[in-house]
Parts: structure tokens; C-alpha cells; sequence
């Protein structure tokens, strides 16, 4: 499952969730709001017969409380809509390895790591995988047909895919899908966070563009 298709897979649930939790935050930030422009109408009510300009500036400290505490409240829910999405996404990728597209995702994950640990090395040596007995099937017959021959320890308890290193161990990949989700959790939060303030667009969750995504 690419990413992309991860993230398609949980934009049901999800946009059903942030749903709810903007349901929430705004139904809180308009009572907040009008009860705030209640209070300040009754102080600008009482205080108009002594004195209108203190009204007035107590009815805009009023109201200027009362918004702060409506940003607030919108934040949280933000913060709640992002993690719980982020829960969703490690609950997918916990369970990759049972979907029927796992070899080619993690042949893919061999590949890139493979490659980018030969831009790496100054030297042909020899090269070790790390990775986990549940992968030892496919990731033995994904290096037959690609046609290598590197030395295995299964060594790993991890979501799936590998860790390649050079014989000295000076140049280290860590390839794996706990490491991926790692390396785009800042992206991930910056555009869930987008996605949360522009809920009247048409952006959607399936939108990214799994080759940045992959690429971090």
C-alpha cells in the first residue's frame, strides 16, 4: 500500500472525525462568543448613563477575551483533529505487512535503501541488511529476482521494510516504515493542520503527493 493509498484509506474515517471535532469547537467558540456580546451589552447598557466611552472599552475587553478563548478552543480541537489522524496513519502502516501489496512496498523500500547507501559508500564492500524474521520469505525471494546476494540478519521488530549498512558500518540506511512515518510526521502535521483551517476547500487527504512523502 503506497501512502497515498494509505492516506485515501483513512480519509473516511477521518473527515468523519474532524466533522465531529469541528462540530464541537464551534458550536463551544459561538456560545463563548454570544455569551460575551450578551455580557458586554449589558455592561454597556448599565454604564451608558455614567459614562459611555468606559462602555465601550469594556465591552471590547470583553469581547477580545472572549475571542482569544474561541482561538483557543479552535487550537485544541486542531491539535486533537492532528493526532488522532497521525493514530490512524501508524494503525495503517502497523498493519502493512498483512496487505496483499506489502512485497512490492517493501521491495520498494530494498531498492531505495540499497541505492541510497551505494551514493554513499567510497568503496565496493560488502553490504548487510537487518530485518525482520516475518519479512524472510519475501525479502529473500525480492533479492533473487533482483539478483543480489547480501548477507540477512533478522534482527528487527518493526512495521516492515529494512536497515542496509556498509561493511564497516560507517554508512547506515534505516529504511523502515517507523522510520518513514518519522521523517514525514513534520510534513504530515503541517498539512493536516492546513487541511483542519481550510475545511471549506477542496482539499482532501488522498490529495498528497506521495513522491514528496516518500522523499523525506
Amino acid at each position: 500500500m503506497t501512502l497515498s493509498a494509505l492516506l485515501e484509506a483513512i480519509q473516511a474515517s477521518g473527515d468523519s472525525q474532524a466533522r465531529k471535532i469541528e462540530i464541537r469547537a464551534y458550536i463551544k467558540c459561538n456560545e463563548i462568543l454570544a455569551n460575551a456580546r450578551l455580557e458586554a451589552e449589558q455592561v454597556e447598557a448599565e454604564s451608558h448613563a455614567k459614562s459611555v466611552e468606559p462602555a465601550f472599552k469594556e465591552r471590547s475587553r470583553i469581547l477580545q477575551r472572549a475571542r482569544l478563548e474561541a482561538m483557543q478552543i479552535l487550537g485544541s480541537a486542531r491539535e486533537e483533529f492532528v493526532d488522532s489522524t497521525l493514530a490512524q496513519i501508524r494503525t495503517q502502516l502497523a498493519e502493512t505487512r498483512t496487505n496483499k501489496s506489502y512485497p512490492q512496498i517493501l521491495q520498494r523500500l530494498t531498492e531505495e535503501a540499497l541505492a541510497e547507501l551505494k551514493e554513499s559508500m567510497t568503496n565496493s564492500g560488502m553490504v548487510q541488511l537487518e530485518a525482520d524474521p516475518k519479512d524472510r520469505v519475501v525479502l529473500e525471494g525480492i533479492l533473487q529476482d533482483i539478483g543480489l546476494n547480501h548477507s540477512i540478519k533478522y534482527i528487527l521488530d518493526c512495521w516492515g521494510g529494512l536497515i542496509v549498512q556498509c561493511e564497516d558500518g560507517q554508512v547506515v540506511v534505516i529504511n523502515t516504515l517507523e522510520a518513514r512515518l518519522e521523517r514525514a510526521a513534520p510534513y504530515l502535521r503541517s498539512f493536516l493542520a492546513a487541511l483542519f483551517e481550510n475545511k471549506d476547500t477542496e482539499v482532501e487527504i488522498s490529495h498528497v503527493d506521495e513522491m514528496q512523502l516518500m522523499s523525506i
